[in-house]
């Protein structure tokens, strides 16, 4: 076999080797989903979720078929086609409806709401700890501590850009809210013009999430630098209908949402089902609470197989003693346990007298914010959302395998990271210098240019990963350098533009290629880009860790696939370029 025949081979081999690094499924326990589409025979209000962009006509269809008005629940969800409307027997209409193509579901209305027992609160004192972040009560959120939530701060650009839906009670903007970036949001309840908050419940959980962070007062937030949408669907007594909630979701997913913070359950609906089906198609991260029944049995839509199920635990770590558990819990988060002093999760909230106070609550309600927060995190780093998914999960604190009460594991942040930052970026650094390697050798280029592209195309990919661990000031150039090339719109702009499928593509190398690989000079940097973007790219497709915006999932990795290669040719040729004028040198 001759020596390009051996490089031939090697560069295959090593193809092949990026797509044996791809991950195994993650190990999912749901309950089974129970069967709609039966009622008792009385009257009620029915909710009836249409094909999306169903037209009024359509409406008007069905509502000849019932034999009843029905009017579409919401202006800022009429494309998702959700209709309300009172009929005299339930079982009757579900039956006309079943065989409806124009229906993608229905259902009696089903009321959901918080638990009672995450409704008691406890004032607390302020005292100032030593260094960052210096809010004054940041000592007594051991929940931040427990997650890892410092790291966070530490290694990401907490948040930024980022928008986690918090679809509760709304949210007011208190004192240690101020100067987080929040979107104007709406309210899906009636009589309730806004989404502020009139019951406490939502201002707490979104206080988790992105509370002001290091600005002299309050408390902290797991990803200040998230941006927050206030989506009102439960009422200032804590309840809120089926319809309400599938609106909140679907008009979150129109707003942007990339997380969505569902801390409230209940029984099943179809409704809601449907709609977070449609959130996670489109890349949501949907986190929701396990539920507080103290017992086996997960509350839904915790337990759907579209969202995060999360349970809770107290300072100890050992499973509060309110969480529910069972199938559907994927992974635990800090929740708190008030029989424990100072054990309840400490955020800034309403009063009920116009004003607010640092107040205490615990609740799995209070867990799945910090995993809706960390998901923020992680998303802020340029992960795509299967990726934050199955980081959170794989690394939970845990013995390896799901138990029916901490699902994978503990939350832990600093382990997410940890992959995120070591195992992918040690990977690609090492991936795209063996191709600059190969294909230099392949096109009998000098040792010269071989090695030195070889290093800029491992930075390109992997970015210098190993500056993360060190304590270095937070600077964003320190955070570009130690970044892959291809992740930095997600540092200066947010996630989104990250995704863009023109950035994750060929361009970039080509219009290099075309410019700097002209010139011996810069050649090596040309080819250097050409071969780090390809092995990225190729990295991503094969484990699932780079998201394309735009494009549907099967897609996705068909489009990374092919710019990989292109990229990969493009240095081939700038390899070839380098050989020919070596040669004309001689």
């Amino acid at each position: 076999m001759t020596r390009r025949s051996l490089i031939g081979v090697a560069l295959a081999g090593t193809v092949a080797a990026t797509f044996a690094l791809g991950p195994d499924a993650i190990e999912r326990h749901k309950p089974a989903v129970p069967e709609v589409g039966s009622a008792a025979h009385r009257g009620g209000t029915l909710v009836v979720d249409l094909v999306d962009g169903a037209s009024e006509a359509d409406l008007q269809k069905v509502e000849a078929e019932l034999g009843v008005d029905l009017s579409w629940l919401s202006e800022l969800t009429v494309d998702e086609a959700l209709a309300v409307g009172e009929v005299p027997d339930l079982a009757a209409a579900l039956a006309v409806l079943r065989d409806e193509a124009l229906v993608e579901t229905a259902e009696p209305e089903l009321m959901l709401s918080l638990d009672p027992e995450e409704l008691s609160v406890a004032t607390v004192s302020e005292t100032l700890p030593d260094g960052y972040p210096n809010d004054p009560l940041y000592e007594k959120q051991w929940h931040l501590r427990a997650m890892g939530a410092p790291d966070g701060w530490a290694h990401s650009p907490r948040g930024k850009g980022v928008v986690v839906a918090v679809v509760d009670t709304g949210i007011t903007r208190v004192e240690d809210l101020e100067g987080v970036r929040m979107l104007e949001g709406a309210s899906f309840v009636p009589g309730a013009k806004t989404a502020a908050d009139d019951q406490g419940h939502g201002t707490h959980v979104a206080g988790t999430i992105a509370q002001a962070t290091n600005n002299g007062k309050g408390c902290a937030g797991v990803a200040p630098e998230a941006t927050l949408l206030p989506v009102k669907v439960l009422s200032g007594a804590g309840f809120g209908s089926s319809a309400w909630i599938a609106a909140g979701i679907d008009y979150a997913v129109d707003e942007g949402a990339d997380v969505i913070n569902l801390s409230l359950g209940g029984g099943y609906s179809s409704v809601i089902h449907n709609a977070i089906k449609k959130a996670h198609a489109k890349g949501v991260i949907v986190v929701a609470a396990a539920g507080n029944g103290g017992r086996r049995g997960v509350s839904w839509p915790g337990a759907l197989e579209e969202a995060i199920g999360v349970s809770s635990v107290g300072p100890s770590g050992s499973l509060a003693p309110y969480s529910s558990y069972g199938e559907g819990v994927d992974i635990a988060g800090p929740g708190g346990d008030k029989t424990k002093p100072g054990g309840g999760v400490f955020q800034d909230t309403i009063d009920g007298r116009g004003g607010h106070h640092y107040a205490e609550y615990q609740g799995t309600s209070m867990a799945t914010p910090h995993v809706a927060g960390a998901a923020a995190v992680l998303l802020s780093r340029g992960m795509a959302p299967d990726a934050v998914e199955r980081a959170l999960l794989e690394t939970a604190d845990g013995d390896g395998s799901w138990n029916e009460k901490y699902g994978h594991g503990k939350l832990s942040l600093t382990a997410a990271l940890g992959r995120s930052v070591g195992k992918h970026g040690s990977t690609r650094f090492a991936l795209a210098a063996v191709f600059a390697l190969l294909i230099g050798q392949l096109a009998s280029t000098n040792r010269s240019f071989q090695i030195k592209s070889a290093a800029f195309a491992g930075w390109v990919a992997g970015g210098l990963f190993l500056l993360e661990y060190l304590p270095l000031p937070d600077l964003l150039l320190t955070r570009l350098i130690a970044h892959p090339l291809l992740s930095w719109p997600a540092l200066l702009l947010g996630p989104g533009f990250a995704s863009f499928p023109l950035w994750l593509s060929a361009a970039l190398p080509a219009v290099v290629g075309f410019s700097l690989g002209a010139f011996r000079q810069t050649r090596w940097l040309a080819y250097g880009l050409a071969c780090g973007v390809g092995a990225h790219l190729l990295h991503g497709a094969a484990t699932g860790t780079v998201g394309v915006s735009l494009l549907p999932a099967s897609l996705a990795g068909l489009w990374l696939v092919a710019n990989a290669t292109v990229a990969m040719l493009v240095g081939l040729g700038l390899a070839g370029a380098e050989k020919l004028e070596e040669a004309g040198r001689r």
